[in-house]
């Protein structure tokens, strides 16, 4: 596997151990063709329906930002028109996973427990505008705040927030 397919694994792979630990259901779709990577559900009904989100999963192994935002420029212009607009039925993220670039350095382990690196973080772009006629080799640059730390806690919250402080 190339460097590229096994990042883009990982990161896959760690926001589905999120989803787990969360206790949700992350169901990948099949083909590919929505610039979404998972739909993340919750198993609970709130409000007469299931809480659902669509997410697309970035890696970023030599991230650049400043103080308080990762800045990605690699978003292409048909996956952030898969994620911008506010006028979805289900809410759409953007999950930036920051890995190691070393693979070997993913994870590690011993008698105690297994650490995955580094961290994911989520951005709405539910406020922005598509971009019209947008281009297969265009991108955009996207600002995903650190303070965006995507955590059990905060990965239920995105669903629902009464879901933030329960344990399903």
């Amino acid at each position: 596997m190339d460097k590229n397919n096994h990042q883009g694994w990982y990161g896959e792979c760690f926001v589905q151990v999120l989803a787990a630990a969360a206790g949700l259901q992350a169901s990948s779709l099949t083909p590919d063709c929505t610039g979404v990577d998972f739909d993340i559900s919750a198993p609970v009904e709130i409000g007469g329906d299931f809480p659902a989100m669509r997410v697309q999963v970035k890696t970023w192994a030599k991230p650049k930002g400043d103080d308080d935002n990762w800045i990605y420029p690699r978003l292409t212009e048909k996956r952030f028109n898969a994620l911008a607009g506010g006028e979805r039925r289900i809410p759409r993220f953007l999950f930036l996973v920051i890995v190691p670039d070393d693979a070997e350095k993913y994870v590690r382990g011993n008698k105690n427990g297994l650490v995955l690196s580094h961290a994911a973080y989520w951005l709405s772009l539910a406020d922005r505008v598509r971009i019209e006629s947008p281009r297969c080799n265009g991108t955009v640059t996207v600002r995903v705040p650190k303070e965006n730390l995507l955590t059990v806690k905060r990965l239920r919250g995105l669903l629902d927030p009464t879901l933030a402080e329960v344990a399903l």
